[in-house]
């Protein structure tokens, strides 16, 4: 019987399909929870660097874009001392920077 309709409502299938996959590119390509935050730029950081610590999932050339727009930037220069806005996705609102001491067992 479900295959009898399925046949004779073909476009509906085909429409139920294509939403099926719509929402599984949505889902695949979602970014997280975007929230922005204001950072001071420090000696060394570029948009490349700032974008590995605070992308998340979203793609580096995607993070700069955003950065870009936001702060109404030409082209990827940034200079230290100044602040930016940026944006930070989920758990990478408070980014943790860490640093290793090596030392000697004893």
């Amino acid at each position: 019987m479900m295959m009898t309709w399925l046949k004779k409502n073909t476009h509906i299938s085909i429409l139920a399909g294509a939403c099926l996959l719509f929402a599984a590119y949505l889902y695949m390509t979602d970014p997280g929870d975007i929230s922005y935050t204001k950072i001071q730029i420090e000696h060394g950081d570029s948009l490349w660097s700032l974008a590995e610590q605070y992308r998340g999932k979203m793609s580096s050339d995607d993070w700069i874009k955003l950065v870009k727009m936001e702060n109404e930037l030409t082209d990827i220069k940034i200079v230290a001392g100044k602040s930016l806005v940026i944006p930070v996705l989920g758990d990478q609102a408070n980014p943790i920077k860490i640093i290793e001491i090596a030392r000697s067992e004893q």
